[in-house]
């Protein structure tokens, strides 16, 4: 299974299931975007940055390589959902002020995907991207978590996921780095059921299932369900999210 595969099966669920990211990422790239016209939110997905970044631009282009996550794409009267790859967009010569690439730019072709946003971006305009890194809950359920399903899937990953897990750490962007980036992170309620939803958004999950006949998500909460106390009971879920944005030089 490809990473095209992975991100068109069951893309209901993305929209579904995975975490919103926070209003104040929104906020910042925003304030630091030199213009608000114009904002491409590339390899989309469902279009949970999209629909967010709507709320400070006049027109968003969300695109997406999965024919299927675009059709999933959260409707808004500022965004146009468009299939495209990240490397060869149909866009013309300084479009916009903003682009941003929201859990995704590990799968792109990097140096391609680079000159295709220095084309695209206006002089002075931003490229965002970012990626959450593993949550936590408390102690005991994060130890289960890695003993009984991070473990068993860990050789199911791809290396792009890799990337994504140390936070981008060795990600370098094209264009002068903007500094004194502000500390960002996500926090929510998930029941026992929404955490399970999530897990199964995982590539990582879907390979191992599909490679060995077996759902680890299933195994997993059945060992967890103890500890969790009540199916419906809530529990706080805490995930780091790591920003990086850089600026096209002017001239």
């Amino acid at each position: 299974m490809n990473n095209i595969q992975t991100f068109s099966q069951s893309s209901d669920q993305y929209a579904r299931h995975r975490p919103q990211y926070p209003a104040e990422l929104f906020a910042y790239v925003s304030e630091i975007s030199p213009a608000h016209d114009s904002a491409w939110d590339c390899a989309t997905g469902s279009g949970q940055a999209a629909a967010s970044l709507a709320k400070y631009f006049s027109r968003v282009e969300a695109t997406d390589i999965s024919v299927e996550q675009i059709q999933h794409g959260i409707p808004h009267p500022k965004i146009h959902y468009m299939v495209s790859t990240a490397e060869h967009a149909p866009f013309v010569v300084d479009s916009f002020d903003l682009v941003t690439v929201a859990t995704a730019v590990h799968w792109f072709a990097r140096e391609q995907f680079h000159r295709e946003v220095e084309r695209v971006l206006k002089p002075g305009g931003v490229l965002a991207v970012w990626t959450y890194g593993y949550f936590s809950i408390e102690p005991e359920i994060d130890e289960m978590l890695q003993r009984e399903l991070l473990n068993p899937i860990d050789r199911f990953w791809a290396e792009g996921n890799r990337q994504a897990m140390n936070g981008y750490r060795d990600l370098t962007l094209p264009f002068d780095p903007i500094q004194n980036i502000p500390s960002l992170s996500m926090q929510f309620e998930w029941s026992l059921e929404q955490l399970s939803a999530y897990l199964r958004t995982w590539s990582a999950v879907k390979r191992y299932s599909l490679e060995l006949g077996i759902d680890p998500v299933e195994k997993f909460v059945a060992k967890l369900e103890k500890l969790w106390q009540s199916p419906e009971k809530t529990k706080q879920v805490q995930m780091p999210l790591f920003l990086k944005a850089s600026r096209k030089h002017i001239g």
